[in-house]
């Protein structure tokens, strides 16, 4: 069975701005989709790169793989191999619908049946005045722990004291993203000040995922500190989990896609990383950790984008009660949803 790869445009409810494609893989009559897709790595897919695996056994992930990052080149990095990730996870969906498999079984012969999730909120702001009730009710829907923004301010004294607030709204410790806008200096001054045992995590405290960076700050302070989602390069991410991070917050899209995920796993546990697989990437986040319960800590579930990303499939996977129910069909579990237009 071969790979026939295209991107196709998914018109549909999207809000504006948002992911408007999906990545379609075909074969033997079956379908493969991953999506929503954003805008610019389904543009590298459209200009060639999907091209590249017409042709490949559907059932040789790794050979596919090497073929997009060899028609990458030395700009592999980053958007490459997001949309290089796009294809792969579509490539694996049609794999599971040839077979009759759900991926996770594809994966390893005893997946979880459910993966824990964590709840993350990061367009609420904190300071809002409707922040403590929305903290308190998204904590309150039984996930493992939730996550909050957290940009940078000029008075680390505020952000210490707005962060033990977050942990008392929610009743336990919260992780915190400060989205790439703190610096080692905030850091360094903002450590000793967190309450203790309010922040389980600071993800992404620094603008770039260096070891150097990362380096320096751990030794200026002992902040908890999360990293991943930034990284695309297998190399690079080992070498930053040398620091034994605080949690591993990887893409399993944006690293990749499932091949290169499950490779990363294995590092992290020689390093001692819990990982916490990012919610972009969403249904081949919970494939993956059904396919590696003992390593994959809670997946990050995006409380807000979520949903509207799961507008365009066909069924959806809520969590209940912290958990998030394998899907029992064939691949990813979900397709394009019925009414949409679909184009070439």
């Amino acid at each position: 069975m071969r790979v026939v790869c295209l991107p196709e445009s998914v018109t549909g409810p999207f809000q504006e701005g948002g992911s408007r494609h999906a990545v379609v893989a075909r074969a033997a009559g079956k379908t493969g989709v991953f999506g929503p897709v954003d805008e610019l790595p389904a543009a590298l897919v459209a200009n060639g790169l999907g091209r590249t695996v017409i042709g490949c056994r559907v059932s040789d992930h790794a050979g596919l793989l090497a073929r997009l990052l060899a028609r990458l080149g030395p700009h592999g990095a980053g958007l490459g191999r997001w949309a290089a990730g796009a294809v792969d996870c579509a490539v694996w969906d049609l794999h599971g619908k040839l077979t009759d498999l759900p991926v996770a079984a594809l994966l390893t012969d005893t997946p979880a049946s459910r993966v824990p999730v964590y709840g993350s909120w990061l367009l609420l702001d904190l300071e809002h005045d409707g922040a403590a009730k929305a903290v308190h009710s998204t904590a309150a829907q039984g996930s493992a722990f939730t996550k909050w923004s957290m940009r940078r301010s000029r008075n680390v004294q505020q952000m210490a004291a707005l962060a033990g607030r977050a942990a008392s709204w929610a009743n336990a410790p919260v992780a915190l993203d400060a989205l790439g806008t703190w610096d080692v200096e905030t850091s360094a001054g903002l450590a000793p000040l967190l309450p203790p045992g309010a922040v389980r995590w600071v993800e992404d405290p620094l603008p770039r995922t260096e070891k150097d960076a990362y380096r320096e700050l751990r030794a200026q302070c002992t902040l908890p500190v999360a990293f991943g989602e930034r990284l695309s390069d297998a190399a690079t991410a080992r070498e930053l989990l040398e620091l034994r991070p605080t949690a591993f917050t990887f893409d399993v899209a944006r690293c990749g896609g499932i091949t290169e995920a499950c490779t990363w796993m294995t590092p992290a546990e020689q390093a001692g990383a819990p990982v916490h697989l990012h919610g972009r990437a969403f249904l081949p986040a919970l494939h993956v950790a059904a396919a590696f319960p003992h390593l994959a800590g809670p997946v990050e579930y995006q409380v807000v984008w979520e949903p509207k990303r799961q507008q365009v499939l066909s069924g959806t996977v809520v969590p209940e009660d912290g958990w998030a129910t394998l899907p029992e069909r064939p691949g990813l579990g979900l397709g394009l949803g019925l009414g949409l237009e679909v184009r070439c």
